[in-house]
């Protein structure tokens, strides 16, 4: 399987990571579980192993906000990865896909 990560800013204190997951063909495709994890710039991590939510067939989101008001989120460099899980028992196949994005 292969995973596209995408993240765009909302505001100052949230962002949207966007999961594209596609099979060998290249087709989207839904695998039994996408999940993810998101580290902060002095690399605690924030949000740990939560499932990623289907949009549509093969395109799953994550919403992150930092904290509960609106302040900004922390500068620096964040990082995070997205892994997917397909099949079950010993049958199951992993990917992974690492992101990063910067806040300045």
């Amino acid at each position: 399987m292969a995973i596209t990560v995408q993240v765009e800013f909302l505001s100052v204190a949230t962002v949207r990571v966007v999961a594209y997951v596609e099979d060998d063909d290249e087709d989207l495709t839904d695998p039994t579980a996408v999940t993810l994890d998101i580290y902060d710039p002095d690399g605690t991590k924030q949000v740990d192993d939560a499932a990623m939510v289907q949009s549509t067939t093969g395109i799953y989101e994550y919403y992150y906000h930092q904290g509960a008001g609106e302040d900004a989120m922390d500068t620096g460099r964040w990082r995070g990865e997205v892994r997917t899980a397909d099949g079950t028992g010993a049958s199951t196949k992993y990917s992974a896909k690492a992101f990063s994005f910067k806040v300045i």
